[in-house]
């Protein structure tokens, strides 16, 4: 099973001059807790990542304006994905990264898809192994663990 079998086609994007608020908005809107931070809306080249956990953490909880820039907040050393890239690779990169979020990218870094933690637990499921449970506590490891 390849990525673009499990991965979720053409996410939401949001650019680096989007506020927090706005990507907060955004990630209800889509019931998500990630969103991509592409270049622009037209190249659709990532260039970061933001979490509802960066919103929370770097700007409710430092008492940061709303309108804040994602640029100030995203995280911008994004690991990503291919759409040929093979599950256990998935898996190893998520877990490498402790994310529970992954872009899927095209050869010319463009965001095209997402896969979830939840896409990976589905995906074993479908194939019949039941050892996801690892995969999943390995992601989910406290930092410095190992």
């Amino acid at each position: 099973m390849k990525a673009r079998d499990l991965m979720t086609e053409n996410p939401s994007c949001i650019t680096p001059d989007t506020t927090a608020r706005q990507a907060a908005r955004l990630m209800d809107e889509q019931d998500c807790g990630s969103l991509p931070v592409v270049e622009s809306e037209s190249s659709r080249r990532l260039v970061g990542v933001v979490t509802d956990r960066d919103l929370t953490v770097r700007v409710l909880a430092r008492g940061a304006s709303p309108d804040t820039p994602v640029r100030d907040v995203m995280t911008d050393q994004v690991m990503s994905c291919n759409a040929g890239d093979a599950l256990d690779q998935i898996e190893d990169a998520m877990a490498k990264n402790q994310v529970r979020r992954i872009p899927i990218v095209d050869e010319q870094m463009r965001v095209i898809g997402m896969v979830a933690q939840a896409d990976l637990a589905r995906a074993r499921k479908a194939v019949g192994e039941r050892d996801f449970g690892k995969v999943i506590e390995k992601i989910s490891e406290p930092a410095g663990v190992r």
